[in-house]
């Protein structure tokens, strides 16, 4: 067909394009033929890529928290991350390339952190979460290297560099947390030690005068008092004593000087002066005030109180002196005698009886005199530890008076010391704590990285995907060739057909399709 007519415009009509292409058919052809076999040839020589993986998993802590707490708390994703900045080092990383001869094309045109950053690009560690319901339980290790063994080696020897240096840095963190706690304690131990010292010599200063002591105090001034009562009966009862050994000793030194003044008298009686005078009552003998006084102290106390025991043993003793007195006293001399002494107006000899009987006065006069050095002595003693009692009373209630003071002062100084107790006694709990985190760190019982099996080299790579490249070269090759050909053809601006015409253009005639080579042949 001729060009199109002025005003006609072509539309694109299924059959228009199907025309259009029929006519370029071998080109199309052509074209996807040898697009698809450039695809091939590209893609054959494309390098093969292999992907090793290790998944490591974090194991959690073998004993139960309840016994033991880690002192290592730090969140995975930040342990990680820290991990990656160890592992991925750029001196670790080059010594792994150096040492698995890794990346030689690009070390001769590339420097070395150019180099360490591949490896990096290459390197890819992601978390795997699901695992726990509190976070990830294992975390994905994986490079990428044309050779499977050397990416399956590359992968194993990150692995082993994570777990190895996790074990590393929470050894490092649980030592240096005891460490710390270490170094707390004896702070808090030289505190306590102060707050000791200084509660000891405050104790010590006013011992006898702390609040703790105040019963203990008014139980000794109880004390005190009643036994100042007991001194007070006791000191009455020897004055009284003294009073009856006294009046003893004067009765008994008068009986002395009078069987001295009747040795010494003459024998003849001549009338007394006095006889017309009445005579003088007898003073009261020794054993009669003596049992006046065992009879005052029955009516207050009873058969078994010493007073009353040793004043009946006073009134035996005297009761049996009296007898030997009046068993030893002179026999009456015969009229004759007397007479024969009258006569003579001389003095009569003493008798032995009378000696005897002077001597045993004597001898009660000096046993009296003691038991009166006694009574005093007693009686001194007595007052003495009156007055001891009373200065004891005394100091005792001084005591009791500065106790107000002391317990402000105490308090003080108590709160002091409970503070630095209490904190010592909590930084020594926690550094037993934390000696046994690091144990349990150093046996490898705490939270920890395992992986499960060593990884292996891949059997197959990850790119390139060459049955899909070759399939998208063939595709594009044919896309391309296609619309080469349409283009072609339209730059050409003919008819494809008649359904190509504006609606109600008639038709006057069909020309066929004439072959004019084989017609010019035909002629010929």
């Amino acid at each position: 067909m001729n060009a199109l007519p002025l005003g006609i415009r072509p539309e694109f009509s299924p059959l228009s394009i199907v025309r259009a292409l029929w006519k370029h058919k071998w080109l199309i052809v052509a074209l996807s033929i040898a697009g698809s076999a450039a695809t091939v040839i590209v893609v054959s020589r494309m390098q093969l890529i292999y992907q090793a993986e290790a998944v490591i998993l974090v194991q959690s802590q073998k004993i139960p928290e309840s016994f033991v707490a880690a002192t290592v708390q730090t969140a995975l994703e930040a342990r990680l991350d820290a991990l990656k900045q160890q592992v991925l080092s750029r001196e670790r990383l080059w010594s792994l390339i150096e040492e698995l001869k890794l990346y030689g094309e690009e070390r001769t045109r590339l420097t070395k952190d150019e180099v360490i950053g591949l490896m990096r690009d290459d390197i890819d560690i992601t978390l795997e979460r699901g695992w726990s319901a509190r976070g990830p339980g294992a975390f994905l290790v994986a490079y990428q290297a044309p050779n499977p063994a050397i990416a399956a080696e590359v992968v194993n020897r990150i692995s082993a560099f994570f777990i190895n240096e996790n074990i590393r840095q929470r050894t490092d963190e649980a030592e240096g947390a005891s460490e710390f706690l270490n170094g707390q304690l004896a702070e808090a131990e030289k505190l306590l030690r102060v707050q000791e010292n200084r509660l000891k010599e405050f104790k010590l200063t006013y011992n006898g005068e702390l609040p703790q002591q105040e019963s203990a105090l008014l139980a000794e001034m109880n004390q005190g008092r009643t036994e100042l009562l007991g001194i007070q009966d006791a000191l009455a009862r020897a004055q009284q004593n003294k009073l009856i050994i006294q009046s003893s000793l004067d009765y008994a030194e008068a009986n002395v000087r009078e069987l001295k003044a009747s040795a010494r008298r003459p024998s003849r009686s001549p009338a007394p002066a006095d006889a017309g005078l009445p005579a003088q009552p007898a003073p009261p003998s020794e054993l009669e005030r003596a049992r006046s006084q065992l009879r005052l102290l029955r009516a207050r106390y009873n058969d078994t109180h010493p007073e009353v025991q040793r004043m009946a043993a006073e009134v035996q003793r005297l009761e049996r002196e009296e007898a030997e007195l009046a068993a030893a006293a002179p026999r009456p001399v015969s009229g004759a005698a007397q007479g024969a002494g009258n006569a003579a107006g001389t003095d009569i000899a003493p008798t032995a009886a009378d000696q005897e009987t002077l001597r045993a006065a004597n001898t009660r006069v000096q046993e009296l005199r003691s038991q009166l050095l006694i009574a005093d002595r007693d009686i001194q003693d007595l007052v003495d530890r009156r007055r001891r009692v009373l200065a004891d009373i005394d100091e005792v209630q001084k005591r009791l008076a500065n106790i107000p003071v002391h317990e402000q002062q105490l308090a003080g100084i108590t709160r002091d010391y409970d503070t630095s107790k209490a904190n010592y006694d909590s930084l020594l709990a926690k550094k037993l704590a934390a000696d046994v985190a690091t144990n349990m760190e150093r046996w490898q019982k705490s939270q920890k990285f395992e992986m499960l099996d060593p990884v292996r080299p891949p059997e197959k790579p990850i790119r390139p995907r060459r049955a899909l490249l070759i399939s998208a070269g063939t595709l594009l090759s044919l896309a391309g060739s296609l619309i080469l050909a349409f283009v072609l053809e339209l730059r050409k601006g003919v008819l494809l057909g008649e359904w190509e015409l504006p609606p109600g253009t008639a038709i006057v005639a069909r020309i066929p399709r004439m072959n004019i080579e084989r017609s010019q042949a035909g002629n010929a």
